[in-house]
């Protein structure tokens, strides 16, 4: 969500600076490199506003928000370079060279060189292109815009078309020159058109990075059986009938995707995931995998999909999308992929989305699903889940011993050259301790300090929001805090448009009940830190149950004071019915889906400020 460090004063990074010296005690090394980090990013991203407007104004047929998307959707709007040829070889996993901002392909093999044509349409020289932000995001501008002007979506007016409008033009900027009409290819291009339209229906407002949501009518967009493949979230399905269901696809109750009644192409060996084929496996010289091995693709995820299907080139089991933890797997688990050098008779291997020396990937999604996935691959093989690797991240090749079963590609030998993934930003804790079945009490679920933490959605990014304006934000903010040094800042701004009241669902973890920690019923009490100087506020709570997801009773916020609201997920009296629930907590363990701010129309912006989400056991 957005940090605005212009606003920020110097006394308030140097009271950041001291704050994180403070907690560099007790907080694990890795969040404070991450939060580090994300801190130098927003200061570097501070300038692009300016240059995708620059962008806007020479191009007016692109929609608002399309190049902050393809630019978060690749590289975070973290400006890449290629990493040097030998580290991009055989078995690195690593996707063609990019450069920039917008991670423009300069022509290797599966991606056609978007450097060249970009520098034809503009008149800038490849290397400006390759090296100067600017230059790249104007460059990637031009060939949407060619694209929108080859297809005719232009509107009468000369002016943008619709962002429904936009789903081919997006899966063509992906830049495949082969392979595109391959089933590989299309499932490659249509996971790329749909993450950018996602990012765009939700917003982005995190360190720097800012997307103002609007929404899109996907159904337009995509086939029914595409967006299901893609989990497509809060989809009407019969916008003239208000219907979520049909025939053949319905909305599930509790994650809120759109499902396919009939099967898709599944994975056989682990359920969750999308199954295409690599071209580059064959069998196993050794028998079964006794490894596993954790990547970090130095690529997005379509990319990457799209870079396995050359024959003759790289492979991994699975790739994962940071953005909601999708997966697809590409080469049986008892099959040998090619991703870990002389190691591939007995590893599998995961890609992760993402740049090892980038902060903002590794979400909550990416997490869930390593662990759920490597946790699988344990039972099936009997590997064991207690030898993992526990150690530093870092960012330098770092061998293990044999006996070592899960690790990164780091940590395996015999690489043909120096390996650094998944790198100084990746969490051995958590993972470790998420594989191994460590369940402690949560605790505080978000405190804001190191990051957004859960929250990481704009308030209107809930189809279940009502009343505000997409212009609404959540930000972390220093100037109030109830405990630390940050705090999470709500501000709604009235849609005009309508004259119903605020019903704002602020979703944790996406409303995805997988990306939240698990919380015990039995003696379980939810709550968090609220102040607002706005009357008639109240809040409330929701999770998912077993059944679907449950509502709790909306308490009063006074004015101006720090106040603690509560609930008791035991207490049946405390919590009501709302998506296919019953009104009742019935199941042993929920997961937290949102908080709730409900009030009356109001012309002028509201403020609200949470702090230190929280869970314990009495």
């Amino acid at each position: 969500m957005r940090f605005r460090f212009a606003a920020i004063s110097y006394a308030c990074l140097f009271a950041l600076a001291a704050s994180f010296a403070a907690q560099a005690a007790r907080a694990p090394s890795t969040e404070m490199l991450v939060a580090k980090e994300n801190l130098r990013m927003t200061q570097v991203r501070a300038s692009y506003t300016l240059m995708f407007a620059k962008a806007y104004a020479r191009y007016p047929q692109i929609p608002a928000g399309v190049l902050e998307a393809i630019a978060y959707n690749k590289t975070r709007w973290n400006p890449i370079l290629p990493a040097p040829s030998h580290l991009r070889g055989a078995d690195s996993g690593h996707m063609a060279a990019a450069y920039g901002v917008m991670a423009l392909a300069s022509g290797e093999a599966p991606f056609a060189n978007q450097i060249a044509q970009a520098a034809v349409l503009t008149g800038l020289s490849e290397s400006q292109i390759k090296l100067n932000s600017e230059h790249n995001i104007l460059a990637a501008a031009a060939l949407l815009a060619r694209d929108i002007d080859a297809l005719g979506i232009r509107q009468k007016s000369g002016g943008a078309p619709a962002l429904e409008q936009m789903a081919e033009v997006l899966r063509n900027s992906l830049g495949l020159s082969e392979y595109a009409k391959s089933s590989i290819g299309q499932h490659a291009r249509d996971s790329f058109a749909y993450s950018v339209l996602s990012t765009i229906d939700t917003g982005v407002d995190d360190h720097g990075v800012r997307i103002q949501s609007a929404p899109v009518a996907f159904e337009k967009a995509f086939s029914m059986q595409t967006l299901a493949v893609q989990k497509a979230r809060f989809v009407r399905l019969d916008v003239g009938k208000d219907k979520v269901e049909t025939s053949a696809f319905q909305i599930d109750p509790i994650s809120e995707t759109l499902v396919e009644k009939a099967s898709v192409a599944k994975s056989t060996d682990y359920g969750p995931a999308l199954y295409v084929q690599s071209p580059n496996e064959n069998a196993r010289a050794g028998g079964s995998p006794t490894h596993v091995t954790i990547h970090q693709m130095e690529g997005y995820y379509a990319g990457s999909i799209s870079t396995f299907l050359i024959p003759g080139g790289v492979s991994a089991h699975y790739l994962i999308r940071d953005s909601d933890g999708q997966v697809t797997q590409m080469v049986r688990e008892s099959r040998r992929g090619a991703h870990v050098y002389l190691n591939n008779d007995y590893a599998i291997g995961i890609e992760q989305e993402g740049f090892k020396g980038q902060s903002g990937w590794y979400s909550n999604a990416t997490y869930r699903e390593v662990i759920a996935l490597t946790k699988s691959m344990c039972a099936r093989w009997s590997i064991p889940c207690t030898s993992v690797y526990r150690g530093a991240a870092t960012d330098t090749e770092n061998v293990q011993a044999l006996s070592l079963r899960i690790k990164g590609h780091q940590h395996f030998p015999d690489q043909g050259g120096n390996r650094s993934d998944p790198g100084r930003f990746f969490s051995w804790t958590r993972f470790a301790d998420g594989i191994s079945g460590a369940t402690p009490n949560p605790g505080v679920l978000d405190s804001f300090e190191a990051g957004e933490g859960r929250f990481a959605d704009t308030p209107t990014a809930s189809g279940s929001t009502v009343g505000i304006s997409s212009a609404s934000t959540a930000e972390r903010n220093t100037a109030r805090v109830k405990s630390g040094s940050w705090s999470q800042q709500i501000q709604l701004i009235d849609n005009t448009a309508t004259s119903a009241s605020y019903q704002v669902r602020f979703l944790s973890g996406g409303g995805d009940p997988s990306s939240n920690a698990k919380l015990q019923k039995a003696g379980g009490r939810l709550g968090f830190w609220a102040y607002t100087a706005a009357p008639d506020v109240t809040l409330q709570m929701a999770v998912d149950d077993s059944d679907g997801t449950e509502r709790s009773i909306a308490k009063a916020l006074p004015t101006n004071a720090w106040t603690f609201v509560e609930w008791k997920l035991d207490d049946q009296a405390q919590w009501d019915a709302w998506v296919g629930g019953n009104g009742t907590i019935t199941a042993a363990q929920v997961t937290l889906d949102s908080i709730w701010f409900l009030r009356a129309q109001n012309a002028a912006p509201i403020f609200i400020y949470i702090d230190d989400v929280q869970f314990k056991v009495q």
